[in-house]
């Protein structure tokens, strides 16, 4: 038999968390990997420590100086017929992926939403998706919550329903319009600026000028005005309080969708909408999330609309996996969950019954395609703990939120439900993995409670290296430094910038006073210094970042955060530790050609599992790898 690898990402998982909870009993297929294989618990990935630059890394073997992906961007992808989205693609990759040298050597892969493949690269093949968790290229229309009352996207009026609304109630028929549009999900309303690192960056897909406000919260939306319309209708049972819902496409409800009742999901709907590109057919479903006996609370919320037939490469293969296992989903309850609790569309369960689906699917998937197509890679990846760490971690952790411990323990208890999801997930792949295949489980980062945030700007102010006027935004012609991209300060160079007021031959000595402040800078709430790495660009070698000619991506100085400052991960370093989670990337090596039992001292790096891959069959690295083998890790 030939040789296969199949790699099982898990966004946001650190193996400190993972060993907290096999300390407490769960687990048991981590558990199982790690006996079972080899574990790298010192696994490091590139700075920033965030999403986009990482897979990219994972899938290249490359760094970032070298694939070019520093993190999120603002872009226009075909789907979008010239509208702009943010999140992350294949076409800023300048490494060659893995599965585009496979394909050289003759063989193909199988891609489950991995991030940033998208668009596709490979001729042969599978590929679903290949999206950030949201905004999806590739969907018809985002989430909604329909609802009487805030917080809500979607705005749900009732009132008294014809009288030939042909529906059993002991009560009086309440009805409303269910409209499918993307309304009030980004811009002013909840869930505004939403994104991984606070602030989007990268390179734009061309020269034109962006339009404000495009974030991870802005919708996607395809559908053409005046929206796609559903019918609901409240009804009685007993009399006793309204108890259920019917949805239909008509007024008089002789279309029916569904029935469900409070806390039910209804079966999934496949529908045909208007689009900008004509006709689709797209999959959805409905939660009743609330409704109260009389009638004037109602929660309705509805999953994204993906389209059947053109989420996958080749796409005659998306309306084959919907046909055969079910409608398939990037969004798993992230849009409307968010950042911040306070927030919220929902609760928590939203997210936990899709992420099921999602992990059962994913799992089906697999099955599926490994049984009727030729493969030798397959990768796919899983979001759900990066979304809960984000949600609430820094609520989660006693070490961050000792007190309010009622709370803090059901944001907890909410993000082990996800790992315990994620392990049977990884229990049936287990299963399905013969004795000539081997798995890699790997997530990107880890996560932290970063519970303290530092205002960068003001460290610059503060130093006189920034001015701001009185509306609160920077004054050019004073300053002669500014933040950038999250974890960069830029100087105000003269012929470089387009307000540049210092002189070339002051740069070295700009540098050297940027440097000095955050050095200097102590943070009045703990006494302490919050920056632990500061260097120059051409100091910046050392942690993979090198090669950005259009200086928008990496700024002349580089600055990292100690543990508890910053967010979840990005801001602070690969090594940062604290609390019950840590920014280090998971990495379990178990199956064919690996020792079995074997935990590694020494430290790893995300470049070296593309090189490892290619060793266990026995293909050339891609041409841009710069990765080691884990020797360590092989049984020969």
């Amino acid at each position: 038999m030939t040789r296969k690898c199949i790699v099982v990402g898990m966004d946001g998982v650190s193996p400190h968390f993972v060993q907290y909870l096999m300390a407490e009993g769960r687990l048991p297929n981590f558990r199982r990997m790690i006996e079972e294989g080899t574990f790298a618990p010192h696994c490091l990935s590139s700075v920033p420590t965030s999403t986009p630059e990482n897979w990219t890394t994972i899938s290249t073997g490359a760094w970032n100086g070298t694939h070019q992906v520093m993190s999120f961007q603002v872009f226009r992808p075909p789907e979008l017929r010239g509208r702009w989205m943010a999140g992350y693609t294949s076409a800023e990759t300048r490494a060659e992926f893995i599965w585009d040298a496979l394909e050289r050597a003759g063989k193909q892969t199988i891609l489950l939403k991995y991030p940033a493949s998208h668009p596709p690269t490979m001729r042969t093949g599978v590929q679903v998706c290949g999206c950030h968790v949201k905004p999806c290229a590739h969907q018809i229309d985002g989430a909604h919550m329909f609802a009487t009352e805030e917080p809500r996207n979607a705005p749900l009026c009732l009132q008294p329903a014809l009288n030939g609304a042909d529906l059993p109630s002991r009560l009086p028929v309440l009805a409303g319009e269910l409209v499918f549009e993307a309304r009030g999900i980004g811009g002013e309303s909840v869930g505004e600026g939403m994104d991984e690192r606070s602030t989007l960056y990268g390179v734009p897909d061309g020269d034109e000028h962006k339009p404000a406000g495009v974030s991870l919260a802005t919708p996607v939306c395809k559908i053409l005005p005046p929206g796609h319309r559903y019918h609901l209708f409240l009804l009685s049972h007993d009399g006793n309080g309204y108890d259920r819902v019917v949805i239909a496409k008509d007024e008089r409800a002789r279309q029916r969708v569904a029935e469900i009742g409070p806390g039910q999901w209804s079966q999934w709907i496949r529908d045909t909408f208007r689009t900008m590109d004509g006709e689709r057919e797209g999959t959805f479903r409905f939660k009743l999330q609330q409704l109260s006996p009389d009638g004037r609370s109602v929660r309705l919320y509805a999953t994204q609309v993906m389209d059947v037939d053109h989420y996958t490469t080749p796409p005659e293969v998306g309306r084959e996996l919907v046909d055969n296992i079910g409608p398939f989903i990037t969004d798993i309850a992230w849009e409307g969950l968010g950042h911040y609790g306070a927030n919220s569309w929902f609760d928590e369960s939203v997210m936990v019954d899709l992420a099921d689906y999602q992990h059962d699917w994913f799992v089906r998937a697999i099955e599926y395609l490994t049984r009727t197509r030729d493969w030798s890679l397959l990768m796919m990846q899983a979001h759900a703990i990066d979304c809960a760490n984000h949600h609430g971690l820094n609520v989660a952790d006693p070490y961050a939120n000792p007190d309010n411990r009622e709370e803090g323990n059901r944001h907890l208890n909410f993000i082990k439900r996800l790992m315990d999801s994620l392990d049977g997930m990884l229990g049936r792949i287990l299963d399905l993995a013969d004795e000539e295949t081997t798995v890699f489980l790997v997530s990107d980062h880890g996560g932290l409670p970063g519970d303290i945030r530092v205002d960068h700007r003001r460290v610059l102010e503060d130093s006189g290296l920034l001015v701001r006027g009185p509306d609160g935004e920077t004054d050019w012609s004073r300053s002669r430094a500014y933040l950038t991209n999250g974890l960069f300060v830029n100087v105000n160079l003269e012929g470089r910038e387009p307000h540049g007021i210092v002189p070339q031959k002051d740069y070295e000595r700009t540098l050297d006073e940027i440097m000095a402040a955050l050095h200097a800078y102590v943070d009045p709430r703990t006494g302490l210094h919050p920056y632990n790495l500061v260097l120059r660009k051409k100091d910046m070698r050392y942690v993979g970042l090198y090669g950005d000619p259009t200086n928008q991506k990496i700024g002349d100085i580089l600055f990292t955060l100690k543990e508890r400052f910053g967010g979840n991960h990005g801001e602070q370093l690969s090594t940062a530790a604290w609390g019950l989670g840590s920014n280090t990337c998971l990495l379990v090596m178990r199956g064919a050609g690996i020792r079995r039992g074997v935990e590694l001292e020494r430290t790893v790096w995300l470049t070296d599992i593309v090189p490892t891959i290619c060793a266990l069959l026995d293909t050339p690295v891609p041409r841009d790898c710069q990765g080691a083998i884990i020797y360590q890790a092989l049984e020969q």
